[in-house]
């Protein structure tokens, strides 16, 4: 596919520039919350399935609008940041407008700390988007008005999620990853078949005995059934400590860089101890005290090829997999489940079940990300000129057939838009 696939064109680049505006315009929510007293402006996911803000859907619209609306761009991350808890956690659902969509919300399956704000966090990125913001609008001046939102947050990974000490912050969830159903949780979720009450029985298992607990991190923690170091989370982590030392020095304090950098050191050195594996060449999630290596081939094995100073001999055993047809060199790369992995799904199964397999704009954004860092620019073009064929195929849809580019999920769904970026650079 390599020798038939064409990078993007200035004209793709003009199409989607409108396709990416007009998603945020249809799915833009402005208004004010009588319940916080704060007023928010933001775009959802999708105004059809999800009306809500989501913490990394949201830091992904921040990126992508950042090439087109600046304004909207840090609105996004203000509005995501005005409900901030006082020990700098960020919620991974505000419900602005909870009231009109109750129904609904009663689908979800959310642990919460109040009514409108859920009790999970999502993948870090947020450091991300606030310097993709920052670096085509107001500089230092809008870093200076969220950073020290930022960096409370990202004190709360490191104080709360770290518990084990050594660097790597733990979900105690499966959607805390954003990866709900990923085949990878289900011995820990002792799934059953692939219908969604199985996955909600396995999620009630996790999460119900949370609730004597009234959620505290620590308690959570120590029953150490699912207590995991998801190698995409914490490469995003250290990804985002790397960046917040690179805006603390572009406001001059060295101090607090140094704080960053030593902590993504620390991080880094236990992904590869403890999550690496040498026989299969993959990296894998850990699980518990232990450190129990969760051996299932997906994307996520990969994630590491976003860092920059990942060992050769590593990145080349990556690659292997990422250019093996049976896995993830797809016709529309990169499935998000290995496609010989006998958990793979090209479609969503049993009431929706995401991420066994469809292929999603923002993994394809991080890996074409990582391929770029290693030399690779024209598989990343091809990532990009793939994704732009299934979305003018299918439209903006939430994740896509890896082999037939069709369209599945949410419409308009507008992390999806993220694919700008990427584009962008590889133009």
């Amino acid at each position: 596919m390599i020798e038939k696939s064409t990078a993007p064109t200035p004209e793709d680049l003009q199409w989607l520039k409108t396709v990416v505006t007009n998603i945020h315009i249809k799915n833009r929510q402005r208004g004010h919350a009588t319940w916080s007293g704060h007023d928010f402006d933001f775009t959802c996911p999708s105004s059809v399935t999800y009306p809500f803000q989501w913490f990394w859907d949201s830091c992904f619209h921040a990126i992508a609008l950042s090439h087109i609306d600046l304004a909207k761009a840090e609105a996004e991350i203000k509005s995501l940041l005005k409900n901030q808890h006082e020990d700098g956690f960020v919620s991974h659902v505000t419900f602005w407008q909870r009231d009109s969509f109750e129904e609904m919300v009663s689908t979800y399956a959310i642990a919460f700390r109040s009514k409108y704000l859920s009790d999970e966090m999502q993948p870090p990125l947020l450091a991300e988007a606030v310097q993709a913001v920052a670096q085509r609008g107001r500089g230092n001046e809008f870093i200076k008005e969220v950073l020290p939102s930022v960096r409370r947050f990202y004190e709360w990974l490191h104080n709360v999620r770290n518990p084990f000490g050594d660097g790597l912050i733990r979900v105690v969830q499966p959607d805390e990853t954003g990866l709900d159903h990923s085949p990878k949780w289900d011995e820990l979720m002792n799934i059953q078949d692939e219908e969604h009450e199985s996955w909600d029985r396995g999620w009630h298992s996790i999460c119900d005995p949370y609730d004597k607990f009234n959620r505290d991190p620590k308690k959570m923690i120590a029953l150490n059934h699912f207590v995991v170091a998801d190698v995409m989370v914490n490469v995003i982590y250290i990804e985002n400590l790397r960046v917040l030392a690179e805006l603390c020095l572009q406001i001059k304090d060295e101090a607090g860089a140094a704080i960053y950098i030593a902590r993504a050191a620390k991080a880094r050195d236990s992904l590869e101890e403890l999550c690496w594996d040498e026989t299969d060449g993959l990296y894998y999630d850990v699980n518990g005290k232990e450190n129990e290596k969760l051996r299932v081939n997906t994307f996520t094995s990969l994630m590491p090829l976003l860092l920059a100073d990942l060992a050769p001999k590593k990145v080349e055993a990556l690659m292997a997999h990422l250019l093996n047809p049976e896995e993830y060199w797809a016709e529309f790369p990169i499935p998000s489940t290995a496609m010989n992995h006998p958990t793979y799904r090209p479609e969503t199964v049993g009431g929706n079940l995401v991420w066994r397999g469809p292929t999603w704009i923002n993994s394809n954004w991080y890996l074409a990300r990582g391929l770029l860092r290693h030399g690779r620019v024209d598989l990343a073009r091809v990532i990009a000129n793939q994704s732009i064929v299934a979305m003018r195929k299918s439209g903006v849809r939430e994740y896509y057939n890896p082999q037939s580019a069709s369209g599945r999920g949410a419409p308009d769904f507008s992390w999806s838009t993220i694919l700008l970026d990427l584009v962008m650079m590889v133009l």
